[in-house]
């Protein structure tokens, strides 16, 4: 008698593990990750002279669910009517964070600030 209780109390135990394990690997499998998503904010009213040039500050932002390593982020501005480009590399960008960076031109652009993503690493 002693015996059948434990069989059926390791018989249960297994039951619900694999139960448990199933329902796990199938929430995973029916998630759907998002790509990772660097999106970039610049902040042109708190843009100023430094001495080596124009700094603008930008908020770079992760909207996707994986980690973004070494994100080269490439912009182009109009400066006295020659187009320049400045970039800047940020090493770690986790899911759903932002980091603060300043990029920085020899003068004040003329018009609108251009950025885009030259490349990224996904670990």
């Amino acid at each position: 008698m002693a015996r059948r209780i434990i069989e059926l109390a390791v018989f249960t135990i297994s039951a619900i593990a694999i139960v448990l394990v199933v329902g796990v690997l199938g929430v995973e499998a029916l998630d759907e990750r998002r790509p990772a998503d660097p999106r970039v904010t610049i902040h042109l009213a708190a843009a100023r002279e430094g001495a080596l040039g124009w700094i603008v500050p930008m908020t770079v932002t992760n909207g996707g669910d994986e980690t973004v390593e070494e994100a080269v982020l490439e912009a182009t501005a109009t400066v006295d009517g020659a187009v320049e480009v400045s970039e800047i590399t940020v090493l770690l960008l986790p899911s759903g964070s932002d980091v603060e960076v300043e990029i920085g031109f020899s003068g004040r652009p003329d018009g609108p600030i251009e950025v885009r993503l030259v490349g990224q690493l996904l670990p």
